[in-house]
């Protein structure tokens, strides 16, 4: 469900996997939701009403899918949300962390796309769900505290493989994980080049993103295309012990995909595998639950690093 930059680049995978895809929902085995902004409940509601397992990428927070667990159980069928990168392939490295790792106290998470050329952002993803996420607050753990921060809190500068960048703390859609794991500090920043938060006040403030622009902001914005990579640095800590992990897609600016759509799109090809393999039961279920059996931990790494994606871990 969708027809954005992610959503074709699942039908290029899915094709390549030897998966057809179907646009009759009554005739699929599977629903892989990738809808944007207000529209991504409905993947949930169709998969409901339709009896369809359904891999959810739409950017769509836990407690809709814990609202409706009841329904999706007694519905016989697979709900699996934030099956995408962050949330995603990120949750699945914390949840298998937190199993092996039980002392984790502190975890922090930067995610982000950059490029190699100066003062350029590379707009790799839905354009409207990206600007929204600059409008939220969002809530980070602090001190065994859920603390709520504004819009663009936390300021500081970064250096990513030898790249000037910015980070800010921003929500994440993956609060579920701050209960019930013995977690002190959580914290999400989301990556930008220097500079990028100015230039964002600047389009604001000169009406760039008013409804009557913003289409031709959008088309401007995603028209300009340079070489671009994706990535994530995972840092989790407790006493006497820190792991850190890398991912990273990369693409050049003439590619058919960008780094954002091929580390997003790989999580969910990988488990539509896995549910044609008959590997994972029935229900609600996150990604870090996924993380937490080792075997289908390392058999989604292994497939994913076939793909292209770099998953380093280290301890």
């Amino acid at each position: 469900m969708g027809k954005g930059r992610i959503a074709n680049a699942l039908g290029f995978y899915l094709n390549k996997n030897n998966i057809s895809v179907c646009e009759d929902i009554s005739r699929s085995d599977l629903i892989i939701g990738a809808l944007g902004g207000d529209f991504g409940e409905d993947c949930l509601k169709a998969a409901l009403h339709y009896k369809k397992n359904l891999l959810d990428i739409s950017d769509v927070d836990p407690p809709f899918y814990l609202k409706h667990k009841s329904q999706i159980e007694r519905s016989g069928i697979t709900v699996i949300p934030g099956c995408g990168f962050s949330p995603g392939l990120v949750n699945l490295i914390i949840g298998r962390e937190l199993a092996i790792n039980p002392g984790i106290r502190k975890i922090e998470i930067k995610a982000g796309s950059l490029s190699g050329k100066n003062n350029y952002f590379p707009f790799l993803w839905c354009f409207e769900d990206l600007i929204l996420g600059h409008k939220l607050f969002s809530w980070q753990l602090v001190r065994g505290k859920k603390k709520r921060f504004a819009p663009l809190a936390g300021l500081q500068k970064e250096n990513f493989f030898g790249i000037q960048a910015e980070s800010y703390l921003s929500a994440s859609g993956i609060e579920n994980l701050f209960t019930g794991r013995g977690l002190t500090d959580f914290q999400y920043r989301v990556i930008r080049p220097l500079g990028f938060i100015n230039f964002l006040k600047f389009l604001i403030n000169q009406g760039f993103l008013d409804k009557a622009n913003f289409a031709l902001t959008k088309k401007i914005l995603e028209e300009k295309k340079e070489d671009n990579f994706s990535f994530a640095n995972v840092s989790l800590s407790g006493p006497g012990k820190k792991i850190e992990w890398l991912l990273k897609s990369s693409s050049k600016k003439n590619e058919q995909l960008n780094s954002m759509q091929k580390i997003t799109s790989a999580a969910p090809v990988i488990i539509a595998n896995f549910l044609k393999e008959n590997k994972i039961g029935k229900g609600l279920l996150f990604m870090e639950q996924l993380g937490s059996d080792e075997v289908l931990f390392s058999d989604l790494i292994n497939r994913a690093r076939e793909e292209g994606i770099v998953l380093q871990r280290k301890p």
